[in-house]
């Protein structure tokens, strides 16, 4: 008895040692998200797998849109990001939304998930393309960011524009959401099967993509680069979607800074590639993902780390 207190001393001691090592041991890796929306389901799904299979500690750092975390990956303020292939391909080149102001530290590490994208609005609106938003409260994201690019070239396409609808000012997604819950706008950018939709579904009842019609695909490429069209047979029951609805994709990507350790991008792809499982658990978003394709998008440059695990494991493209 007289050695209990002194023993159990020792165990705490000896535990509080192998957990400080443990803790130590976790490399500690950031991600820079948004808040909310489909691209936080994304990310926060990779975290949590990357980290239980490997020995990083990813944390998302949410913020208002991509835009805000783009230059703090490429400044090495942030291991890692994610976001659409047409901003990143803006950011690295110092075009389009990121004109002036190139990013050349930006290097892609997996082509995730084909975006299913598109302009959603309330059922009880009426109207099913986008020529019936003329007239109707739309979101007005500032110049030049992504929410700017969506809305105007979706316009673009039924030969629409600011002046032909009531234009509402949103700050950045987030915004977007609540607003046509709010019935302050009466459409929203939405990825199809995002926990968003399901929200707004709840909030003003059916809800329906607007559909795009053939062709819209190529006057969306030459303002969203790499966007292709996709018609839905719907088979599948997600809000807004019938068959016949003509949405847009373009790829997800998982970038980083180019000066990230190769050891930690090889994890990462690693995880990625033995993780099918565990991330389509996480919801419909991840449904399309096939490990086969993380070098699938080869518009812009791959960490090195990255292009050499694919390599390794057969899937980088032929050369």
């Amino acid at each position: 008895m007289f050695h209990t207190p002194i023993l159990r001393k020792f165990a705490l001691a000896t535990a509080l040692a192998i957990f400080t090592t443990g803790a130590a041991m976790a490399q500690t890796v950031a991600i820079g998200t948004t808040k909310g929306g489909a691209t936080a389901q994304l990310s926060n799904a990779l975290a949590a797998v990357i980290s239980d299979s490997s020995d990083l500690l990813v944390r998302p750092q949410a913020m208002g849109n991509t835009s805000q975390y783009l230059p703090l990956v490429d400044g090495g303020r942030m291991e890692l990001g994610i976001g659409n292939l047409p901003q990143a391909t803006f950011a690295v080149l110092g075009e389009g939304m990121s004109e002036g102001q190139p990013m050349p530290n930006l290097r892609m590490v997996a082509t995730l998930v084909p975006f299913d994208v598109g302009l959603m609005v309330a059922s009880k609106l009426g109207i099913s393309d986008i020529k019936g938003l003329a007239g109707k409260k739309v979101p007005k994201f500032a110049d030049g960011s992504l929410g700017d690019y969506i809305i105007k070239a979706a316009l673009s396409t039924a030969d629409l524009s600011y002046d032909d609808v009531t234009p509402v000012p949103t700050a950045n997604f987030p915004a977007m959401f609540q607003a046509i819950k709010d019935g302050i706008t009466d459409v929203t950018i939405a990825t199809v099967g995002s926990e968003s939709t399901y929200d707004i579904e709840a909030a003003v009842g059916g809800v329906t993509f607007l559909t795009m019609k053939e062709g819209d695909g190529e006057a969306l490429d030459k303002v969203l680069p790499g966007t292709e069209l996709k018609t839905w047979d719907g088979s599948k029951e997600m809000p807004g979607i019938a068959a016949g609805t003509i949405t847009y994709s373009y790829p997800y990507m998982l970038f980083a800074n180019a000066d990230v350790p190769d050891e930690i991008i090889t994890q990462v792809a690693k995880s990625l590639y033995e993780g099918e499982e565990a991330l389509k658990a996480n919801g419909p978003l991840w449904a399309p993902f096939d490990p086969a394709g993380l070098a699938s998008a080869q518009k812009l440059d791959y960490h090195p780390a990255a292009a050499a695990y694919y390599k390794s494991v057969g899937i980088w493209p032929a050369e």
